[in-house]
């Protein structure tokens, strides 16, 4: 009787954590200098909609508005990409991350904002543009050798692959930044990942490639679930892994690379979030990635409340705040039960 029910509460699990992401939206758009309670902030968004608006507070929850959707969907979206690698490569440690593309991403916005070619058309940045093709090419750079060239892709292989691009990667940064030292409070905060400047022309700009990499990402879920039991498992579906690895792989670059471009190198969420989601609707990825991808907007939208307001007027790299959640709650996850404890 418990196994026949069990089933019946995963409605009540996304209620909740879609209630959670609300709530948490509400909050991050009422913090800031000027604060408001998610009770007004929400009858103050009413009001826009009804077009009653035009005091301070209206003013100020359109300008934060913008910003909170966009943590909310580039959260969501390195949250299910990450769920999706770490069923592809069936190794809990990978994510957007690990695996490269930040650096890549990087590497390409340094170049860019290092050699003055700062141009922007139509709501595109060539900064925003190198950074999305560095975060595909480095992908799958990794993904080419960790994982579509081998019948089996190990945790070792995809690590030490992410491991050495990452390290590649860095040391053309650091020698770019040596030879020519310009932008660099701009580079910083670009490395470290964040929403400041960024605006509905962004999130415009980088949507399209995010909503194929979501749609994708449901689309290939029973595809993970074969997967996951293992390449022979999978082969006698009639599959091939490797090409498998090949498609699926490259939507999922493409989702994280066009959220990097947007928001830089922010880390830990497509790690930790398809973690804490498997604790409420388990290992199946047709209802891992869409809990995933709430959990990490949840995530996303309140290290950027964080970063915005903990030290003001300073404002942290969101980067730095993923990193000091999701670094700790990593680590004590590995302790506690070693690697299958993160699986």
């Amino acid at each position: 009787m418990t196994a026949a029910l069990r089933p019946r509460r995963y409605p009540l699990i996304y209620l909740m954590l879609a209630l959670a992401l609300l709530l948490s939206f509400l909050t991050a758009v009422g913090l800031g200098a000027v604060r408001w309670t998610p009770w007004a902030v929400a009858r103050a968004l009413a009001e826009l909609v009804l077009g009653r608006g035009g005091d301070s507070i209206h003013v100020i929850v359109k300008l934060r508005l913008v910003r909170s959707l966009l943590a909310a969907v580039i959260g969501a979206s390195l949250a299910g990409s990450g769920a999706v690698l770490q069923g592809l490569f069936r190794n809990p440690l990978a994510d957007p991350y690990v695996i490269g593309s930040s650096s890549g991403a990087a590497f390409g916005a340094v170049v860019v904002l290092s050699l003055g070619l700062e141009v922007s058309f139509f709501g595109f940045s060539s900064i925003g543009g190198a950074a999305f093709l560095g975060g595909i090419a480095a992908t799958l750079i990794v993904y080419l050798v960790a994982g579509a060239s081998r019948i089996r892709s190990d945790a070792a292989s995809l690590l030490l692959a992410g491991t050495a691009l990452s390290s590649f990667f860095s040391a053309l940064v650091s020698v770019i930044l040596a030879i020519k030292d310009k932008n660099l409070h701009q580079v910083f905060f670009w490395l470290m990942g964040g929403f400041s400047g960024r605006g509905m022309s962004h999130l415009l700009a980088a949507l399209p490639a995010l909503l194929v990499g979501f749609i994708a990402a449901m689309a290939s879920a029973r595809v993970l679930d074969i997967l996951s039991s293992g390449d022979e498992s999978a082969a006698s579906f009639g599959m091939r892994p490797a090409r498998v690895r090949l498609i699926v792989g490259g939507f999922a670059a493409l989702a994280v690379s066009a959220a990097v471009s947007v928001a830089g190198a922010i880390g830990f969420v497509g790690l930790v979030a398809p973690h804490l989601a498997r604790r409420f609707v388990g290992p199946v990825h047709r209802r891992l990635i869409p809990a995933s991808a709430l959990i990490g907007a949840i995530m996303l939208l309140l290290s950027d409340a964080v970063a915005r307001t903990a030290f003001a007027p300073i404002e942290m790299p969101v980067g730095a705040i993923t990193a000091l959640i999701g670094a700790p709650f990593f680590l004590y996850k590995i302790a506690r039960r070693g690697l299958d404890g993160v699986r």
